[in-house]
């Protein structure tokens, strides 16, 4: 049966007029048996026939050659797990410090250089711990050429002795700073 329209539109032309009772149950009816053939045979899907990841993308292809992606999966961030000592009383990060955890003993303190993504081309998401061993603090230090976001109201620097602040790369030549950070003094 075919579906009768009272109006004109895309459908085509309606008849003009109120339906029927047995024109309103003859779209039901019509309408039920076609939901009842898809619920019975329902269509066979287009499966999935592979996954390729190549480091952090993902791209799943169908039966069919449909290809969906690539996709970037998440990545967890990895407590650092190696420690290390800077005695000296300046650093300027390399590669390897990615996701690394550094002890700055220097009585002096340590100022800690942020470098360009031109000379260490350390991946967005990576984070640098560094934590004040020594009587002064750990200051951060970078060209003009890297936007460095520190919260308001605290300096770029451990707070004191055993103070922790990491450094994360957010985007290229832009970096976070967080952690027991010393305060601005606002009395000044």
């Amino acid at each position: 049966m075919t579906i009768v329209y009272r109006t004109a539109g895309a459908w085509g032309p309606g008849q003009g007029y109120n339906l029927t009772a047995l024109q309103v149950d003859g779209n039901f009816y019509d309408l039920d048996q076609r939901i009842q053939a898809i619920e019975d045979n329902p269509p066979e899907p287009v499966n999935i026939s592979n996954i390729t990841v190549v480091g952090t993308q993902m791209t799943i292809y169908l039966e069919d050659a449909t290809e969906f992606g690539p996709f970037t999966l998440p990545q967890a961030n990895f407590r650092p797990s190696i420690v290390s000592t800077i005695s000296t009383s300046t650093y300027a990060p390399v590669l390897a410090d990615a996701n690394r955890y550094k002890r700055c003993t220097n009585a002096a303190g340590c100022i800690v250089t942020l470098p360009l993504n031109a000379s260490v081309a350390l991946p967005v998401d990576s984070e640098i711990y560094f934590r004040q061993a020594g009587a002064d603090p750990v200051v951060i230090d970078w060209p003009t050429d890297i936007t460095v976001n520190v919260p308001e109201g605290f300096l770029p620097q451990t707070a004191g002795v055993n103070a922790t602040l990491v450094v994360k790369v957010v985007a290229v030549d832009e970096w976070d700073i967080e952690g027991r950070l010393a305060q601005e003094d606002v009395t000044a």
